[in-house]
């Protein structure tokens, strides 16, 4: 049978927060893929105890035959998940999914070197096949300038893919480091004074609805 065709479970409804997350007042690492604080604001607007969530980091982890390999930060951010009360699950590597439908996918695309466009159609083509239906896909991005000084930014591709896969936009947050009143910008990123650089202040937040069909 298709997996679009199985039945899908029903989410339970989820409150909207406010657009603005305040992450305490230590500058973010632009190195970490799954935020300590930032994942877990997202679990506890989107989600309510005992819901499944499944992490989805990019580039996909790799594979070989029936085994696969779980990176150590996707392997602590899973434990975490587990301490705040949910059943975490790490994403499959492909779309062939044939377990019990999640309520909160949660998206990394805060790697170096993101091909926007590849990630935003594996996050999205992913998410459709896995969520329940009114269940969630969270995004996580931030823009970055390549080497050659391109700024990069995921977001209009994820939501164009998001939106061709028939996945509501309801939501763009700004999590940010603040200190009083003053949000706290990464140290610059080393690099040639000719080449622009973004200096990392915040992550966008992405939040897209599965809705019920027929």
């Amino acid at each position: 049978m298709p997996a679009n065709s199985r039945h899908r479970a029903t989410a339970a409804p989820v409150r909207v927060p406010s657009t603005l997350w305040a992450l305490g007042p230590e500058p973010l690492d632009p190195q970490d893929r799954w935020p300590d604080l930032l994942l877990a604001q997202a679990i506890a607007e989107f989600s309510k105890p005992a819901a499944r969530v499944m992490l989805l980091g990019w580039p996909a982890p790799a594979s070989r035959g029936a085994l696969r390999i779980i990176e150590t930060d996707t392997a602590a951010a899973l434990a975490a998940i587990g301490d705040l009360d949910r059943h975490g699950l790490d994403a499959p590597t492909d779309r062939s999914w044939s377990g019990e439908q999640v309520d909160l996918v949660i998206a990394s695309l805060l790697a170096e070197h993101v091909d926007p466009n590849a990630a935003a159609d594996h996050v999205t083509a992913l998410a459709t096949e896995v969520l329940a239906m009114g269940g969630l896909l969270v995004v996580l991005s931030r823009c970055r300038h390549s080497d050659s000084g391109i700024l990069n930014d995921p977001a209009g591709s994820v939501v164009a893919a998001a939106q061709a896969a028939d996945l509501l936009y309801l939501q763009h947050i700004i999590a940010a480091p603040i200190s009083g009143t003053t949000i706290t910008a990464a140290p610059a990123e080393p690099g040639s004074s000719a080449v622009a650089r973004h200096n990392v202040a915040h992550t966008d937040v992405f939040v897209f609805l599965q809705p019920a069909h027929g």
